[in-house]
């Protein structure tokens, strides 16, 4: 008991709660797809007036320095980096190794410069030891390379850091000393250390030691330490203060029409880098987040208001609301992320196929005011919001003006240049009106050039949104109507009287659908199809009868009345393999309802009257014309039919045929699910009988000629 409750609960509130769940979604998505950071809408000059409403600052936030103030610390702080060198760690092992092999080297040639009563071998160790002790104390104050002072890495007479075992030392650069005054202070300290341990004349061993290759061990022993001096000037720039002062929350920063100057371009340059760089703290975010979801709740709940109230065809119909969600939703979406790359894109994305797609197919009422609640909720983030909805607002309307029945490919084209026309002339309209001036941006009109040509992706996606939600424009129907479309050539060969009623019931149809505001185009084509599946069996019906000839001579009336009525399914298999619309689907199955083949129920009554018939015999399976279409279709396709059964074609003949008919199938209750009214029936009844009168009109009679 508990599931069959659940199940009749769920078979009778499910769509209500799918629409409320739906719109619920699409207004989360649509607060989520908004930019984290906020937007500064406001365009300005210097020494402009300011155009637009007060500005008080909502928050605290600090005054960034100008450019060139900022700058110019900037240079003055990189004069007072102190870069930072490290001493070779190995310079003296390597030094050790080079004076030994060096020394080593010229050991033949020892004897002869040697003073007399010096040991050679032993002249060569006492030098070997003097030369590498020198050498390594030259190099404990720094060797430097020239090369250093000649790239700016260091200059005469600067502080520097030198780093010796991990310990930085200021160091002044002149006490740094270069190779070849490092040479000449090794030479001299050798020769002198040997003079006093031999007591001879230091010239002596001067003469030794120069003729030495000694400028080629001594080598530069500290290098330039790139990463800890960038390290140094990242600490200094980044205590830098960008900041001159703080502006408090609620303070006055520009009224309207005051004049822009410099300092209060400061503080807007400065607010516009609070609210893009997200300066506010988490405690602002939820009140955000709330108050997003507060205004985009509210639009969207107007917005379902109104279909419910205002639209109820639509509203009850869940693939329409899917449409309209999945349009907005993906609109608000895409603009959020591309806002969130660049600020100002408002005048590239098209937004101008929202209210289109909607005419094509629904209305142009429904389709603007979900254009202006979908461009108020993108104004929330688009850059300059007062030109946003300024512009976009009587586009959409201007888009679908012209675009009142699509049925050629160059009316979208026509659409996207008086699109790029009407930006053009509005925003320059704007310009003049503010500025008192007109400033040439091209940037701006190539954005109005790029939108328009963006519209023109209008035609292929109708193509998709037909195969995603199952709709049909006027596009595809006048494709349908074509008479080289496949299904309709075979027609016109293999059923050509069929085809002939066919194209007259289209002809009455679109005529009463243009009079009662029905989609003329969709009865025309539905018309075209409704007897299609008379192509398999065609000489079964009478307008298609050879003469002489009447297949039904050998059946039975229920084996006739079978092979009729199977027409209809026939067709509906037919338009089901060559991938017709639903709606044409749709026409075919219904343009009979679930009337009778009253001929042959006629005759069974005659031959059987004493019998009771099994009506399901003789009836057609339905559904009845759920559609205005559809209803006029069915009426359309009886009245032209039965009319050529008429001996006479008077006026009364005609006119009392056509309410024999339609009363008929009133009282059948064939209209019962269609939303066409009384007024509306009468109103085809008059058309009908205005058109069958026009067409069985009698002709004068022309004279013989004379012999």
């Amino acid at each position: 008991m508990a599931s069959e409750f659940l199940k009749k609960a769920w078979r009778r509130y499910y769509k209500a709660t799918y629409r409320v769940v739906a719109f619920v979604v699409c207004t989360l998505l649509m607060v989520l797809s908004f930019p984290n950071s906020g937007r500064f809408n406001y365009d300005y000059e210097i020494k402009r007036p300011w155009r637009y409403e007060d500005v008080i600052a909502q928050y605290d936030f600090p005054i960034l320095k100008p450019a060139n103030e900022v700058a110019a610390e900037r240079d003055s702080l990189m004069r007072t980096i102190i870069p930072y060198f490290v001493i070779d760690s190995v310079y003296e092992v390597s030094v050790r190794l080079r004076v030994h092999t060096m020394v080593r080297n010229i050991a033949n040639t020892l004897p002869q410069y040697a003073p007399s009563g010096v040991n050679a071998d032993t002249l060569s160790a006492v030098l070997e030891s003097a030369l590498c002790q020198n050498i390594v104390d030259v190099a404990s104050d720094g060797i430097v390379d020239v090369g250093i002072r000649e790239t700016g890495q260091l200059a005469d007479n600067s502080e520097l850091m030198l780093i010796k075992a991990n310990v930085a030392t200021p160091y002044r650069s002149d006490d740094l000393v270069t190779p070849r005054k490092a040479y000449s202070v090794v030479v001299d300290r050798t020769a002198e250390d040997l003079s006093q341990h031999y007591g001879f004349e230091s010239r002596r061993f001067r003469q030794i030691v120069t003729m030495m290759p000694v400028s080629e061990v001594i080598e530069p022993n500290i290098h330039f330490d790139e990463a800890k001096t960038q390290t140094a000037i990242k600490q200094k720039i980044d205590n830098l203060s960008l900041y001159s002062g703080k502006v408090m929350s609620g303070q006055l920063i520009v009224r309207t029409g005051d004049i822009v100057t410099p300092r209060i371009a400061q503080l807007l340059l400065s607010l516009k880098a609070a609210t893009e760089g997200g300066i506010r703290t988490n405690e602002h975010e939820r009140p955000i987040m709330i108050g997003q979801l507060i205004i985009v709740g509210s639009l969207m709940f107007s917005l379902f208001l109104f279909i419910c109230y205002f639209r109820k065809d639509y509203f009850k119909q869940l693939h329409y609301v899917n449409f309209i969600l999945a349009l907005m939703t993906s609109l608000v979406c895409v603009t959020g992320f591309l806002a969130g790359k660049s600020a100002n894109i408002s005048f590239i994305i098209p937004y101008a196929v929202l209210p289109v797609m909607m005419r094509i197919f629904t209305d142009a009422r429904l389709g603007m005011y979900v254009h202006i609640v979908t461009v108020l909720i993108i104004s929330f983030f688009a850059f300059n919001s007062q030109v946003f909805l300024f512009m976009h607002v009587p586009a959409g309307l201007v888009a679908c003006i012209s675009l009142y029945q699509l049925n050629k490919r160059i009316q979208i084209f026509r659409t996207a240049v008086y699109l790029f026309l009407f930006y053009s002339f509005m925003y320059t309209g704007y310009v003049f009106w503010q500025s008192a001036e007109f400033t040439f941006q091209p940037m701006i009109y190539l954005h109005f050039a790029v939108s328009s040509v963006l519209f023109l992706l209008t035609y292929p996606l109708i193509y998709i949104i037909e195969k995603i939600f199952g709709f049909i424009s006027d596009v595809t129907l006048l494709e349908m109507a074509d008479g080289n479309n496949i299904l309709l050539r075979q027609l016109s060969e293999k059923a050509p009287g069929t085809f002939q009623h066919s194209m007259q019931v289209a002809n009455l149809g679109q005529e009463v659908a243009y009079k009662i505001s029905a989609n003329a185009l969709l009865v025309r084509a539905g018309a075209l199809y409704h007897d299609v599946g008379k192509i398999l069996n065609p000489l079964l019906f009478t307008e298609n009868h050879v003469k002489g000839v009447n297949p039904h001579a050998s059946m039975t009336y229920e084996q006739s009345a079978k092979l009729i009525i199977d027409h209809v399914r026939n067709g509906v298999e037919l338009a089901r393999k060559y991938h017709l619309p639903a709606q044409i689907r749709d026409v075919i199955a219904s343009h009979h309802g679930t009337t009778m083949a009253r001929y042959f129920y006629l005759k069974w009554c005659a031959e059987h009257a004493e019998e009771t018939p099994n009506l399901a015999d003789f009836t057609y399976p339905g559904p009845r014309p759920r559609t205005k279409e559809q209803a006029i279709i069915m009426m359309a396709d009886a009245v032209e039919a039965a009319s050529k059964s008429l001996s006479t074609h008077s006026d009364d003949d005609i006119s009392n045929l056509v309410d024999k008919i339609i009363d008929n199938q009133m009282a059948a209750g064939q209209f019962k699910k269609a939303p066409v009214t009384f007024a509306e029936i009468d109103e085809a009844r008059k058309v009908f009988k205005e058109k069958l009168k026009s067409i069985y009109h009698v002709r004068i009679q022309y004279p013989d000629s004379p012999k």
